[in-house]
């Protein structure tokens, strides 16, 4: 791995070293299985073959981000950017901002579902896929890492399912929360306050839940106690200065014996920022260093010696740099199943949904404040059907999924129009899939899946670039093939292989948006732009394997497109022939039943040719560097669990003109989580950034502009406390 060595590498060598004295205090290094719970059953995946199915039988790359790990993980930061890519090998570097924007996965923008609801808009890319519920209404995120086929409709990098939680089998439990965190090098305004309540339960057939929280964020603030911009990436968005409340509320009853089962569904969440400060985008310039850029002031801080985009103060902001309206996300998706567990021998799940989100932007320095609209109404059916096949015991899992989405664009100002259509699309598909057992050593799963994809455009009279574009029917259409296997080496490792295709219309309002030349005056017809969809095909090849408490996996993989999609200079989409290729390793170890370590590397390049046949790397905020996890859990007594983890974020520095190609230099996180059972409930002690790290998120260095080039925050030390009742 290509780490460059700095005053703060040396973050790595203390936390193998603080590794290395927990190791001596926990005995032999061997594996105890003496345990109780040695034998705990494999987790169930249903992200992956829109069916229940144990890890060991899956024909792809799976990742399962339970329970305890997220609450861990959120004590941390409640960002599931963050959490993701601590815990998923593939996942990007967490931008730590509310946006998505510039974290992918295999170098591909994935698909997030909500029980199966699309959080993405891919009509005009929204990027708040990760931050539209909150980390305590999970249960588990399942994560396919690579395209799918199958639930479709733009998941040409991945999947990331989040399952919220289940009902308590008890007639009646309660669980609350309590937290705190604060910057260890700014006290004052560093706050940030949490507190979450849940009641669950079943009685007889019938279940329940409702759980909420409410989250209040003060500021951010780097290593040196610096303000960082309530903004870090721009115009995208975050998490400073915010008020954050949400609402899970489930039902569901079962009948027919037990055979049947509806359930309804009902997530919210509000997040909104109110901030006294916005980006000062200023840097030092060589020929003419006392001249600040619009949105900027240098009243307070002149950057010494610094490339940094500093938090300024509202009243000191030049004007058209301050925000018309509060920036913020609001999203509230329901769900409604219906499950019939043998009808005619056959299983059946319908789900019907809605989604209603809305994403207000910070204002970008000279520009107009924008907002992105979203309304989804769908329905799915899947039907798992057992067969015989030459003697074999097979099954087809098929069905129909549809989603209607109308999504708008908005502008705030005098005479303010957003450049965008209002886009109303129809998508339908029809999908099978066939799982063929081969004898004892394996099996085979392969099918396909039909998409029909018509979006209607309204009329644009001038858009971005001052051209019209008249509005059009676009209809996309395309047959998407997989083929997977596993082969069952020995009873504890398997060898798996996949080819999948995937298919994307790609943020066609922003096409639409710049399409044309600067200086306007043409006319184009929106139809013009069906060409721009992308398909992908997906390779991959692994292993994994699980024996006494050892479990890892080595997977390499590869995937190629016409019509990828990357942005210039200017941030207009390009659209070109790309190949991505990495390898993905996964290690977990149980040394002793007081101790646990593991880890994950990730690495992945990529390259771009256009119609001339130029070949350039992907920028970093398609490709990110090369990325090691790795952790060690230690319990010294019942009860009392410790966790000590590092993220190591490597460097690159592609060669390529397209916008979010920066250089990436390294950094090393550390972080600290202690918790013990205290009385009736559980206290946690966390520490994230243990060694208090001076950096740039890699999102943030491969922007590379002067409104985006934000540090991290420094050392946060937060408490909590949890109750069961």
């Amino acid at each position: 791995m290509r780490f460059r060595r700095s005053a703060q590498a040396t973050a790595v060598r203390r936390v193998l070293g603080l590794m290395g004295v927990t190791l001596l205090t926990t005995g032999p290094l061997q594996a105890d299985n003496g345990d109780e719970g040695a034998d705990d059953l494999e987790p169930v995946v249903v992200s992956a073959t829109r069916t229940e199915k144990p890890v060991a039988e899956l024909s792809r790359s799976v990742t399962v981000v339970d329970e305890q790990e997220i609450e861990e993980q959120a004590s941390l930061d409640r960002n599931l950017s963050t959490i993701l890519s601590k815990t998923v090998p593939g996942m990007g570097p967490s931008t730590e901002a509310a946006s998505n924007f510039g974290q992918t996965m295999r170098g591909r923008k994935f698909l997030v579902l909500i029980d199966g609801i699309p959080q993405s808009t891919p009509l005009r890319d929204a990027s708040r896929d990760l931050n539209t519920i909150a980390p305590s209404s999970i249960e588990r995120i399942e994560v396919v890492r690579g395209g799918t086929a199958v639930y479709g409709f733009g998941a040409a990098g991945g999947l990331v399912n989040i399952i919220t939680k289940e009902p308590s089998d008890q007639p009646v439990a309660g669980y609350s929360q309590a937290g705190a965190s604060v910057s260890t090098e700014e006290t004052d305004d560093s706050g940030v306050y949490e507190t979450e309540h849940r009641v669950s339960g079943t009685r007889g057939d019938w279940d329940y839940l409702l759980s909420g929280s409410y989250v209040e964020r003060n500021g951010r603030f780097d290593s040196e106690g610096r303000r960082i911009p309530p903004n870090p990436l721009g115009s995208q968005g975050g998490l400073s200065d915010t008020d954050e409340f949400s609402l899970l509320g489930k039902t569901g009853y079962d009948f027919d014996g037990g055979n049947q089962r509806i359930e309804v569904m009902l997530n919210h969440l509000d997040n909104e920022q109110d901030s006294d400060y916005i980006y000062g985008a200023f840097f030092p310039d060589r020929d003419n260093p006392d001249q600040p850029t619009v949105g900027s002031t240098l009243s307070e801080d002149p950057l010494p010696n610094s490339r940094r985009t500093p938090a300024i103060r509202v009243e000191d902001a030049l004007p058209g740099s301050t925000p018309v309206v509060d920036a913020g996300t609001e999203n509230t998706t329901g769900n409604l199943t219906w499950l019939h567990r043998d009808l005619g021998g056959s299983q059946v799940r319908w789900n019907t949904y809605f989604g209603d989100q809305s994403v207000v932007f910070p204002r970008f320095s000279g520009f107009l404040q924008g907002e992105i609209e979203s309304e989804k109404f769908g329905s799915r059916v899947t039907v798992n059907t057992p067969i015989t096949l030459r003697e074999q015991g097979a099954t087809l899992i098929w069905g129909a999924d549809y989603l209607g989405d109308e999504t708008e664009a908005n502008r705030f100002g005098p005479n303010a129009t957003s450049g965008v259509p209002d886009m109303d699309q129809d998508a339908f598909a029809a999908f099978a899939d066939l799982e063929v057992p081969v004898g004892d050593v394996g099996l085979v799963r392969g099918g396909l899946r039909y998409e029909d994809i018509s979006v209607d455009t309204d009329t644009v009279e001038s858009n971005n670039r001052g051209n019209t574009v008249t509005g059009d029917t676009l209809d996309f259409s395309e047959t998407l093939f997989n083929l997977s296997g596993v082969l069952y080496l020995t009873d504890s490792t398997e060898l798996f292989t996949s080819y999948s295709e995937g298919f994307s219309i790609s943020d066609l309002g922003r096409v639409i948006r710049d399409a044309g030349p600067f200086a306007g005056g043409e006319t184009f017809s929106a139809g013009e732009f069906e060409s721009d969809a992308e398909k992908v095909d997906n390779y991959e090849l692994g292993v994994r394997f699980f024996q006494g408490g050892l479990s890892g996996s080595l997977i390499g993989f590869y995937s190629e497109s016409d019509n990828g999609a990357t942005f210039n200079q200017d941030l207009q989409i390009q659209k070109f022939s790309e190949e991505v290729y990495g390898i993905e390793a996964a290690l977990d170890y149980t040394l002793t039943r007081r101790t646990t370590i593991g880890g994950t590397l990730t690495y992945a390049e990529g390259e771009s040719e256009n119609d001339a046949g130029v070949t350039q790397d992907l920028p970093n905020t398609r490709i990110s560097p090369e990325k090691f996890t790795g952790y060690v859990e230690y319990s010294p007594l019942a009860g009392w669990q410790n966790r000590l983890q590092v993220l190591a974020v490597g460097h690159r520095d592609p060669d390529t003109d397209q916008f979010g190609g920066g250089e990436v230099d390294s950094y090393e996180l550390v972080d600290f989580t202690s918790s013990y059972e205290l009385g009736p409930g559980t206290a946690r002690i966390s520490i994230s950034n243990l060694f208090n790290e001076d950096y740039f998120p890699a999102v943030n260095q491969a922007f590379n502009t002067a409104s985006a080039y934000a540090k991290g925050p420094g050392r946060r030390v937060g408490v909590s406390y949890t109750l069961d009742w």
